[in-house]
């Protein structure tokens, strides 16, 4: 049962103390011999179903009967029983647990079986976009970003964005005439929309600045304010 969902649901949480290569192996293995097998219990009654119907009703209207006739029957009812979706389905799985055994034997990956992966990422793409569209019209139209710069806080920096930013966490910015370093990641309040909230603090003149320095310039001018003088300082919001 965990060899069939996603790989990715296997890497983390309670689901990754049942996943290990080894099993995933022989779940393959297990999926390649039942697909075989129900493709040849299949094809065995197909063709017998065959061969008391069109079978049957095809050798009852010879003038004359020959081996031939008799095995051109038979062939026609395998060759016919190949284009039924339940054959596709076996012959499928008994590729796909082949190619999950050899996988997880050679690479250690965990591939999931398609049939359940599949509807599975639909699932997440569907709730990815219903989150998009609720975060969308939370975060409102499209705006110039609010710069505020702190005195007296920990917090130097705060950049008020209607989009998220490309921002990985501890970004280095220059703005103006100094480096800042990203300090976390909230929700805020712009307006009558929501916001990102960029915190930033001031990179001291000794500090190693690891990654890419981003040039940020928003436009205009920052605002300034003392976080004794605002209604909601820095240190009052959580980081994320």
């Amino acid at each position: 049962m965990v060899s069939a969902i996603p790989e990715r649901a296997k890497r983390d949480g309670w689901v990754a103390e049942y996943a290990s290569p080894a099993a995933h192996v022989v779940a393959g293995w297990v999926e390649a011999l039942a697909s075989a097998a129900l493709f040849v219990v299949g094809l065995l009654r197909y063709v017998a179903g065959f061969n008391r119907g069109a079978g049957w009703t095809y050798v009852v209207h010879r003038p004359t009967l020959t081996y031939g006739d008799f095995f051109g029957v038979g062939a026609l009812g395998y060759l016919s029983y190949l284009l039924t979706p339940v054959a596709w389905l076996a012959v499928y799985c008994f590729g796909e647990g082949i190619v999950r055994a050899l996988d997880a034997a050679f690479s250690q990956r965990m591939l999931g079986i398609a049939l359940v992966v599949l509807p599975w990422r639909a699932l997440e793409a569907a709730r990815r976009g219903r989150e998009r569209a609720r975060l969308a019209r939370r975060l409102g139209p499209e705006r110039p970003d609010e710069v505020i710069a702190w005195e007296g806080s920990a917090v130097a920096l705060t950049v008020l964005a209607s989009r998220r930013k490309p921002w990985a966490p501890h970004q280095v910015i220059r703005y103006g005439d100094g480096f800042f370093r990203l300090l976390g990641v909230t929700a805020a309040r712009q307006g009558g929309h929501e916001a990102f909230r960029y915190d930033f603090g001031h990179l001291e003149p000794r500090e190693v600045i690891r990654g890419a320095v981003l040039e940020y310039t928003p436009g205009g001018r920052p605002a300034v304010a003392s976080a004794a003088e605002s209604a909601t300082p820095p240190e009052a919001h959580g980081r994320t």
